[in-house]
């Protein structure tokens, strides 16, 4: 009986701890990411990845002519 409150004991112990340790490290995940490869915001002023010109509407396919 004695082992067995002293491993529960240490459990619990170990769980502290981990917990503490844990939640310090933790960061959001703007934080965490804050590169300039992560960016999801507007470059302010640059253009889009499609180019300056892009209006938004996908131009429609050309139809092969018949000869």
């Amino acid at each position: 009986m004695k082992a067995f409150i002293i491993a529960l004991i240490v459990a619990v112990a170990i769980g502290t701890l981990a917990a503490t340790v844990l939640n310090e490290q933790q960061r959001f995940a703007y934080q965490a990411f804050a590169t300039s490869g992560a960016r999801v915001s507007d470059p302010a002023g640059h253009s889009n990845l499609v180019g300056p010109k892009w209006n938004g509407v996908t131009p429609e396919p050309e139809k092969p002519s018949k000869s």
